[in-house]
């Protein structure tokens, strides 16, 4: 009976074991509506279709938070490959005023198939260690004072802090939190913002050179259909404008 006790306890603990290391394998999967997902427990206040990306944005007289969230590979992969630039206009005006690039675009492009294995690799748990790990190094762009620092997560004293989860049925979610008075130095006071995002390099010839045969023969089949390719390889640009909240 002890003996019996012990293998199921093990077992138990075996299955367990496995559960906890499941890959990202439904992310690839699923055909649902990623915009009917529960990205989190908040409402998304903007949601981009294209590249299925929920925006949420909160502040305070001290700080401003900004959240992109989204559950698509195909985005994820787009962000790995080519980056992701997130934009800010403190006057509401959509124009390209401040600046967070990050995460900074990989060397080498992930073409559709590595970059599902990549996924594949990784449990919850794992896959959170390795954004953590991956993605360190980040870029802040003033234009109005014509500046551009290269800083790090590991950088505690950095006023502008960014953080990357994989959490609550998301698979990837942005968080980057800005003092108000870096974006409202003479203390203005803020009422709309402009936040646009874009992939911070283009997919160029030198990109294309790393796409898998498969890639390239549907690249040059898109040309033939539409007359010029369709990048699909790229975030799709664009801007929205949210009216800040009033303490």
């Amino acid at each position: 009976m002890i003996k019996r006790n012990t293998l199921l306890i093990f077992i138990a603990i075996l299955l367990q074991a496995c559960a906890g290391s499941k890959p990202f394998t439904a992310y690839w999967n699923a055909k649902t509506n990623t915009q009917a997902n529960k990205f989190s427990e908040k409402e998304a206040l903007y949601y981009q279709p294209a590249d299925q990306i929920s925006v949420k944005i909160f502040n305070n007289n001290e700080f401003i938070d900004i959240f992109l969230e989204t559950n698509s590979p195909g985005t994820l992969k787009k962000i790995y490959n080519l980056g992701l630039s997130l934009w800010i206009d403190p006057d509401g005006k959509s124009k390209r005023v401040f600046a967070i690039n990050y995460p900074l675009p990989a060397e080498i492009p992930y073409t559709d198939s590595q970059f599902k294995s990549y996924l594949e690799r990784f449990s919850r748990v794992e896959f959170q260690e390795e954004l953590i790990d991956r993605f360190q190094n980040y870029e802040l762009i003033d234009t109005r004072i014509n500046e551009s620092v290269l800083t790090s997560t590991t950088v505690k004293e950095e006023k502008v802090k960014v953080q990357l989860k994989t959490v609550n049925q998301i698979l990837f979610s942005y968080h980057v939190q800005i003092p108000t008075k870096v974006l409202y130095p003479d203390y203005a006071e803020a009422k709309e913002i402009s936040i646009g995002i874009n992939s911070i390099n283009v997919a160029d010839k030198q990109y294309y050179s790393a796409m898998s045969s498969k890639e390239v023969i549907q690249k040059n089949l898109d040309e033939l259909r539409v007359g010029a390719y369709q990048n699909k390889h790229e975030l799709e640009e664009w801007w929205v404008n949210f009216t800040l909240a009033k303490e």
